[in-house]
C-alpha cells in the first residue's frame, strides 16, 4: 500500500510540473533565444517569430523545445524566415550536458557556424531531436586531424535527426553529418553539395 501511495505522490508531482510547462515567445518576452533558453524549464517551449537572430545558443542541459512558427502552423516558409547565424562565432547549436529526445530544435534556417566540431550543430554526451531544419553553410577549422563535422557533429550521441536539409557545409572529415560512438538515428533528411576533404 505504502508503495503505491509513493508512485501516486511521483504521478502527481510529474503531472504538476507538465501542467505548468509555458510557452516563452522570442523576441517578445526575451529579445535573444538564449535569454528565452536561460529563462525555461523542462518541458516549456521557446517559441521564435519569424526573423534573423545573430547568436549561438547552448541547451545547458535543458529538456526544451525550441521552434519557429513552423512548430505550431506547419508552414514551411518560417523555416526559411527563421534564421539562426552563428556569425563564425562557434557552433550555430550546442547540446551537451546530457539533453534527451525532448530537447528539440525544429524549424529554423542554421547558418554560419565556424568551430573546430560540429559548426552548424555540436551534440556530445546527449541526444536531442534535430528535425526540419535547414543547416547550410556552416564549417569547421584547425587541423586536419581535428575538423569534423560541418553541418552535425555527433559525438557518444543518440540523436533523432529527421526531415532536415543539410546542405553547402564544409569540413575534413564529415561535411554534412559526422558520427562518432553515437547510435543516432538519421531518416528523411536532405544531404546534399557538402564538401570534406576526405
Amino acid at each position: 500500500m505504502k508503495r503505491y501511495r509513493i508512485i501516486i505522490i511521483v504521478l502527481t508531482v510529474l503531472a504538476s510540473q507538465y501542467s505548468s510547462a509555458t510557452i516563452i515567445h522570442i523576441p517578445t518576452d526575451y529579445p535573444t533565444i538564449q535569454q528565452g533558453i536561460d529563462a525555461s524549464y523542462d518541458g516549456d517551449t521557446v517559441l521564435v517569430q519569424p526573423g534573423e537572430y545573430v547568436e549561438n545558443i547552448n541547451y545547458i542541459g535543458k529538456n526544451i523545445v525550441v521552434g519557429s512558427r513552423f512548430l505550431i502552423t506547419g508552414d514551411t516558409t518560417h523555416i526559411s524566415s527563421t534564421i539562426i547565424d552563428g556569425d563564425s562565432a562557434g557552433s550555430v547549436i550546442t547540446f551537451e550536458n546530457r539533453e534527451d529526445s525532448t530537447a528539440v530544435i525544429i524549424g529554423f534556417t542554421i547558418r554560419n557556424g565556424y568551430a573546430v566540431i560540429g559548426g552548424g550543430i555540436f551534440c556530445h554526451l546527449s541526444g536531442p531531436t534535430i528535425s526540419n531544419n535547414r543547416i547550410i553553410n556552416n564549417s569547421t577549422y584547425g587541423s586536419i586531424d581535428e575538423r569534423f563535422g560541418g553541418g552535425i557533429y555527433c559525438f557518444i550521441s543518440d540523436s533523432y535527426i529527421t526531415g532536415n536539409i543539410i546542405s553547402e557545409n564544409r569540413a575534413c572529415y564529415g561535411a554534412g553529418i559526422y558520427c562518432d560512438s553515437s547510435s543516432s538515428i538519421i531518416c528523411n533528411n536532405i544531404i546534399s553539395q557538402n564538401i570534406a576533404t576526405y
